[in-house]
């Protein structure tokens, strides 16, 4: 198997065994050495595969809290962890807020949707170069998202990512990715849809026609900008960029999506 194929087979087992998957099982899945799967998850997805596995797992918990009625050691359980203690510390590493807490607030929960890999990624022969941005699949959003065909779209580009990360670490940047989504998320109603779409991109999909309301709710979410967060010991300020597009009326090929309209208009954030 070339590399394409090796990564493609990782990300839907993971996908397929939530529950049970382990960095192990998905490297014999693949028939790879687990040093190599992770040398292959960090060069191309940037991201080690347990850190992916243990991301996704509590991306789906938080749905459930907010979709089901299942307690939080049920789902715990279900996501492999072995009580509701240890899953609620690696839950407020990755939102920096309690599941209960989250239940009880919280409306969106995908912080880390599944990745994919990009075509303009892998050569002809399935060779997958380096790539540095991370991007997720939004497939699943789709007919919601042509819905809105004429709809205006605000981007959001998160300020200096990669340094709160080199500074004060991944968990930080972790907490600081989750405080963009919770205020977006918290200026936003219930017909609207935030959506992560990269490593510190994020879009709001308004129901907005005019572009005075669009502007309205990008100034709310931006009033907060320069607001601090703290992670453990350290404490640093959270700001966005904005910007805005709209949908394109018409057929939309999912391919195109976010490489026709949502990325070039964070490529020309204000």
């Amino acid at each position: 198997m070339n590399s394409f194929e090796v990564l493609s087979i990782a990300l839907c087992y993971i996908e397929e065994n939530l529950s049970s998957v382990t960095p192990e099982l998905c490297a014999e899945k693949c028939c790879y050495s687990l040093s190599n799967l992770q040398k292959m998850f960090r060069r191309v997805l940037q991201i080690g595969v347990s850190d992916y596995i243990s991301r996704r797992k509590l991306t789906c918990a938080a749905g459930e809290l907010i979709e089901t009625d299942g307690s939080i050691t049920d789902i715990a359980l279900k996501y492999g962890y072995n009580s509701p203690e240890v899953f609620t510390r690696a839950f407020v590493r990755l939102w920096n807020i309690t599941p209960s807490e989250f239940r009880r607030e919280r409306r969106f929960s995908k912080i880390f949707p599944k990745l994919t890999i990009p075509i303009d990624a892998v050569d002809g022969e399935g060779v997958v170069f380096m790539y540095s941005q991370k991007k997720f699949d939004v497939s699943e959003l789709y007919d919601f998202i042509t819905s809105r065909n004429g709809k205006y779209v605000v981007c959001f580009d998160m300020y200096k990512l990669m340094e709160i990360n080199g500074k004060y670490g991944h968990k930080a940047g972790d907490v600081a990715i989750a405080e963009c989504l919770h205020r977006i998320e918290a200026e936003s109603d219930e017909d609207m849809l935030p959506i992560r779409i990269g490593g510190d991109e994020f879009v709001l999909i308004t129901n907005y026609d005019k572009e005075e309301d669009a502007k309205q709710i990008a100034e709310k979410i931006l009033f907060h900008n320069g607001e601090t967060v703290k992670c453990e010991e350290h404490e640093f300020p959270v700001s966005m960029h904005w910007g805005l597009t709209v949908i394109p009326k018409g057929n939309l090929q999912y391919d195109k999506l976010f490489s026709d309209f949502v990325i070039s208009a964070i490529k020309n954030l204000d």
